[in-house]
C-alpha cells in the first residue's frame, strides 16, 4: 500500500506506458503504413494478443504519468520557479499531463466497448467525426478561431521544446547506469516526435485562420506518409526509439520519491 502512495511508482509505470504506446505507434506505421494518433494506438491495443490486460496496464500507467506531470508542475518538483519562463514550462507540463489523463480515459473506455471502436489510419485530408465536430464547436463559439490559433501556438511551443530536448540531450544525465545508446536514440526519438507535433500545431493554426479541418497527430503523420514516404519511415523508426527510451526511463531515470499523500496534506491547511 505504501508504494501506491509513492510518486516514483506512478512515474515509472507512466514512463513504461508511454513507451509501449510509442513503440506500437511507430511499429504500426513502419510495418503497415498506417498513421495513427496516440489515442488510436491505445484503441488498437485491444486487437493484440492479451490486449485486455495490456489495456489495463496502459490505463493505470497513463493515468500515473499524467498525474505525475500535473503533480510536478503544481508543486514545481523541477524547481522551475515562479518567473514567466518557469511558469510557462510548468503550464506546458500540466497540459501534457492532462493529455495523458485523456489517453488513460481512452484506454479505460476501450475496455468497456464492444470492440467496434477500432483504430484506423490517419487521414492526410484531415480529421473527421468527433474530433472535427469538437473543433467546429470551438470555431463557432465566441473567439473560437482565436482559441484555435492560441492552441496551435502552444503546440508549436511544445514542438520547439522537444527539439531543444533532442539537441541538448539532458535527459541522458538523468539516467545514470543506462546504456550509452540511450542518448543518440533519445535525440532521434525526440526530434521525430517534435516534427509531427509541429505539423499538428501548424494545422491547428490553419484551422483557426482558414476554417480548415482540424488535424491530429495521426493526420500529421499521414500527411508525411503521403508527401514524403522516405521521411515517414525515418520518423516511424524515431517514434519507436522514443518509445524504447521511455521504457529505459522507467528503469533508470532519477525521480524524486515523494509520498504524494503526505505532500498534498502538507499543502492543505488543517490537515497536518
Amino acid at each position: 500500500m505504501d508504494r501506491i502512495k509513492r510518486l516514483e511508482t506512478w512515474a515509472r509505470l507512466g514512463y513504461a506506458a508511454r513507451g509501449i504506446v510509442y513503440v506500437l505507434l511507430g511499429y504500426i506505421a513502419l510495418s503497415t503504413g498506417k498513421a495513427l494518433s496516440t489515442g488510436e494506438t491505445v484503441k488498437a491495443v485491444e486487437q493484440l494478443p492479451g490486449g485486455a490486460p495490456l489495456l489495463v496496464v496502459l490505463a493505470l500507467g497513463l493515468f500515473g504519468y499524467g498525474a505525475f506531470k500535473i503533480y510536478s508542475a503544481v508543486l514545481d518538483l523541477d524547481n522551475e520557479g515562479d518567473e514567466t519562463k518557469g511558469r510557462v514550462k510548468r503550464i506546458a507540463r500540466g497540459l501534457g499531463g492532462t493529455a495523458y489523463l485523456f489517453l488513460s480515459f481512452v484506454a479505460t473506455r476501450q475496455l468497456f466497448t464492444d470492440g467496434k471502436d477500432v483504430a484506423d489510419a490517419g487521414q492526410a485530408s484531415g480529421s473527421s467525426g468527433g474530433r472535427q465536430d469538437a473543433a467546429q464547436q470551438v470555431a463557432d463559439s465566441a473567439g473560437g478561431n482565436s482559441l484555435l490559433v492560441i492552441a496551435g501556438l502552444i503546440i508549436l511551443a511544445v514542438a520547439a521544446t522537444q527539439f531543444y530536448i533532442a539537441y541538448k540531450a539532458k535527459f541522458a544525465n538523468e539516467m545514470p547506469g543506462a546504456p550509452a545508446l540511450v542518448k543518440p536514440a533519445g535525440q532521434v526519438g525526440y526530434a521525430a516526435r517534435a516534427i509531427i507535433i509541429a505539423i499538428t500545431g501548424y494545422f491547428t493554426i490553419k484551422a483557426g485562420l482558414d476554417d480548415e479541418r482540424l488535424r491530429n497527430f495521426g493526420d500529421a503523420l499521414a500527411l508525411v506518409r503521403t508527401e514524403y514516404p522516405a521521411a515517414f519511415k525515418v520518423i516511424a523508426v524515431g517514434l519507436i526509439l522514443f518509445g524504447l527510451v521511455s521504457l529505459m526511463m522507467a528503469r533508470y531515470r532519477r525521480i524524486a520519491d515523494d509520498d504524494v499523500v503526505a505532500r498534498l496534506k502538507s499543502k492543505v491547511p488543517g490537515t497536518h
